[in-house]
């Protein structure tokens, strides 16, 4: 299972991409991650954003998992309390690849 979360906006403008990938985990840390994306129910009922200012923050996060993706897009006022979580999750895990994009 192969996650990527993509921020961009914001006051200023930049995107990031954050990607962590299970095979990079320890077995533990894997459950956990598969337990994340399953409590977030990512692609369950997916809506679109409501419309955003300027300045907000979106994101897009991204699940690939045997051979399936699915891809759901928020902006920081709609994030769910579980896909922040997951965000979070990610971004505190030293296997994770972040950079910025152009």
């Amino acid at each position: 299972m192969k996650v990527t979360v993509v921020r961009g906006g914001g006051i200023a403008g930049m995107t990031t991409r954050t990607q962590l990938d299970s095979s990079a985990l320890r077995a533990g840390d894997a459950q956990t991650l598969s337990s994340f994306v399953q409590g977030a129910a990512l692609g369950e009922g997916a809506k679109a954003p409501p419309t955003s200012t300027p300045d907000d923050l979106l994101y897009e996060i991204s699940v690939e998992d045997a051979g399936r993706e699915i891809t759901q897009r928020f902006n920081e006022g709609n994030l769910p309390e579980d896909i922040r979580q997951l965000v979070q999750w990610i971004d505190s895990r030293p296997e994770r690849s972040f950079g910025v994009e152009g």
